[in-house]
């Protein structure tokens, strides 16, 4: 298999295309110079032998370091690491779909694939460098990190970074032939550059599906917190994976820019609860009321508090209506990404994806019947 994929690369290599991809999405075909080929010493180089001085991400797969190429530029570098045998052939497989993934996809807000390595063991990818650290890092800031971000990000950077990302993902799954699934959409794959610009990036457990297919049977994967909860039963079975997956795992993201926390946080000392199920009560007396006064006391408290009370109240509106539709309907009702984008430019009222009657998901439990208890917690 890996014979026959480097095969491909290799004649498809500097040949990143950005045909069928929107002129307006596309980076400029010169920016992207084609995709290089690299040996293990010019990286070890580049990272300065993989310093942990250089080590700016660690993940379940392996870590990445930031290098600089000897014509200056500065990118990532994801270390392939395995322990085993077994392990080696799976992480060889995940290198060989990432690579293949990622290498011909092209849009502003789409991490951007400069190189790889392959060499006997090691298998190393090179992207752009996205220096503005991950979403993640400026939606929570915690003891460790105060000294690394210093003031929370406002509404207008907020609106930016929903819009960015809901464009990339439209892309993947409306403009790439074929079409991709992400599988791993979370406020930690979504890099922030300097003017917070957002790049979808870590394409590990992708998946592709052809225009012909409706789903892709597969063992759920992805991170517990932002699984679609059409996955999160019948551990160890196949199934039905859309691109409404993502969707779900965008809405939570949706949350987290709204609230100012985590797909799952700390609600008591020791005892921590899914986001998705804290704001139900909050979103209802918005979203189940005659008129939505986003002033009104009992509002404040899904606001994230490090949020300056400038926000424009409409643009407040069109993230809550994306957010529910995305996490609270039931799969099949989910709104697809291309709608969710024109929803957050203004290019449609938000009522177009949620109205008044679905609030009748929020009092039945949706999206969880019963509702999961986060690891290691009581319940709420």
């Amino acid at each position: 298999m890996a014979g026959s994929y480097f095969r491909w690369f290799k004649n498809n290599e500097g040949n990143a295309s950005c045909q069928n991809r929107g002129e307006e999405n596309a980076i400029p075909e010169p920016s992207r110079g084609g995709v290089h080929k690299y040996s293990f010493e010019e990286l070890a180089k580049a990272t300065g032998d993989f310093s942990n001085n250089n080590r700016v991400g660690l993940g379940g797969s392996g870590q990445v370091y930031k290098g600089t190429l000897p014509n200056g530029k500065q990118v990532a570098i994801k270390r392939l690491q395995y322990n085993s045998d077994p392990e080696k052939q799976r992480m060889e497989l995940l290198f060989e779909d990432e690579v293949k993934t990622i290498s011909r996809t092209c849009h502003r807000n789409i991490v951007e694939v400069v190189g790889y390595c392959s060499e006997e063991a090691d298998r190393l990818i090179v992207y752009e460098f996205v220096s503005n650290n991950c979403l993640k890092s400026h939606i929570y800031v915690g003891r460790r990190q105060q000294k690394t971000v210093t003031a929370p990000i406002d509404w207008p950077t907020r609106m930016k970074i929903a819009l960015g990302t809901a464009e990339g993902l439209a892309y993947l799954h409306e403009k790439c032939k074929p079409r991709i699934i992400h599988r791993d959409i979370k406020s930690d794959n979504i890099l922030l550059d300097d003017e917070f610009n957002p790049k979808i990036g870590d394409f590990g457990i992708s998946k592709e599906f052809a225009d012909s297919k409706t789903h892709v049977s597969t063992i759920p994967k992805g991170t517990p917190d932002y699984l679609a909860p059409e996955h999160c039963t019948e551990d160890g079975q196949n199934k039905r994976l859309t691109d409404k997956s993502d969707v779900f795992s965008f809405g939570v993201v949706l949350l987290e820019l709204i609230t100012g926390k985590l797909a799952v946080f700390e609600k008591e000392r020791r005892e921590y609860i899914f986001l998705t199920i804290w704001a139900v009560p909050l979103l209802k007396q918005i979203l189940d009321a005659e008129y939505q006064d986003l002033d009104a006391e009992n509002c404040k408290e899904l606001f994230d508090s490090k949020l300056p009370n400038n926000f424009e109240k409409n643009d407040m509106k069109r993230l809550i209506y994306c957010a529910v539709a995305c996490v609270y309907k039931p799969a099949n009702l989910r709104p697809h990404m291309c709608k969710i984008v024109k929803v957050l430019n203004g290019d449609l009222e938000p009522k177009t994806i949620w109205v008044r009657s679905d609030c009748k998901y929020l009092y039945r439990g949706s999206p969880y019947t019963p509702f999961p208890q986060a690891q290691g917690t009581s319940s709420s």
